[in-house]
């Protein structure tokens, strides 16, 4: 079984699991024998919900079987600079500065939020609307 195949079936074997346990579940990933789970909240995630969720997650998958020989299985907060998958993720974290490289350069600003097909964002006081096509990658933007 490919390693997509794998990612896709842990997802939907788990995904009720860690929403039942108050998390979102952003990422599955498998290569090389790792089992990557990303998990979040709006109020963000702690050392002890990963422990948690790699714990019942274990359980689950080791019952089922879909991960053919030895795994490790990883649990881990997105970061302060998460990655914006959804279209849901870009009205969550309206309010917030983001990095979005495009198509052509990059553009750092405040998120507000979807307009139809494109992102709201606000640069030096001004908004700007960028089509979600145009945009290659997004992230939260951390300012110290």
């Amino acid at each position: 079984m490919r390693a997509e195949e794998i990612s896709e079936k842990v997802r939907g074997a788990v995904s009720g699991e860690v929403s039942a346990m108050g998390f979102d579940l952003i990422e599955v990933s498998f290569s090389q024998g790792l089992l990557r789970l990303t998990i979040d909240t709006p109020k963000g995630v702690t050392l002890e919900d990963c422990v948690a969720v790699t714990r019942r997650v274990g359980l689950t998958l080791d019952a089922m079987d879909y991960i053919p020989g030895r795994y490790r299985l990883e649990v881990s907060s997105p970061g302060l600079t998460r990655k914006l998958v959804s279209r849901r993720d870009y009205e969550h974290f309206a309010g917030r500065r983001v990095k979005l490289v495009l198509k052509q350069g990059s553009r750092r600003g405040i998120l507000q939020g979807l307009e139809g097909d494109s992102v709201r964002l606000e640069v030096d006081g001004a908004t700007e609307d960028i089509a979600l096509a145009d945009i290659i990658k997004a992230n939260l933007d951390f300012e110290f």
